[in-house]
């Protein structure tokens, strides 16, 4: 039985993580006095089969970077396997380890937010955990959950980062000075990450 904690999950593909990902998860954690918050890299998200990926062992050492001095931030590998892996199954491993639905949260992005109904099982995410979403600028037009959600808006901090803009921008040989934390970038650099994609 998990004990009195309340956690958030960030799931991702993190390609790379960035600094507005660090800040949702902080503000998240702040706004709902969340214990921890698990960054749940993606090994293969369903809904990105038109991309190459940057190999997870990579996005897993940028994540770990990221969150490297802040004690409320963990690593979590639970959706590492080869194949696809669902945002309802994370859900209810942690819901079946003894974590409510007050007490489980899963942080998104407006624009995900927007999408859910269309991910697969959306009925387990929303019938198990509480939903934290920060509003990003450009998605005025969010479609509204499922009745009976939980959903706790975030209308500050929102930010234009995004890791499409920091591949570009490495692909031109542009900086991405502080849109990444530093040890990111000199990670990114050292691995040759993005030059060619």
């Amino acid at each position: 039985m998990a004990d009195e904690a309340r956690i958030g999950l960030f799931g991702g593909s993190f390609d790379p993580v960035h600094t507005g990902h660090l800040l949702l998860a902080q503000m998240a954690a702040d706004f709902a006095g969340l214990d921890r918050v698990l960054f749940v890299p993606t090994s293969a998200p369903p809904h990105k089969t038109g991309r190459m990926l940057s190999p997870f062992e990579d996005r897993i050492a940028m994540v770990r970077l990221a969150i490297e001095g802040n004690d409320l931030f963990e690593l979590s590998l639970i959706e590492g396997s080869e194949g696809p892996s669902y945002t309802w199954e994370s859900v209810l491993h942690y819901s079946h380890t003894g974590y409510g639905r007050e007490r489980l949260h899963l942080i998104v992005g407006s624009d995900s937010l927007s999408e859910m109904a269309k991910w697969r099982n959306p009925g387990a995410i929303f019938d198990n955990a509480t939903i934290i979403s920060m509003t990003r600028p450009g998605s005025d037009d969010l479609a509204a959950p499922p009745a009976g959600a939980l959903v706790i808006m975030l209308e500050t901090g929102a930010n234009t980062i995004s890791s499409s803009e920091i591949r570009s921008r490495v692909r031109e040989g542009r900086t991405i000075r502080y849109l990444v934390p530093g040890p990111v970038e000199r990670y990114i650099g050292a691995r040759g990450l993005y030059s060619d994609i």
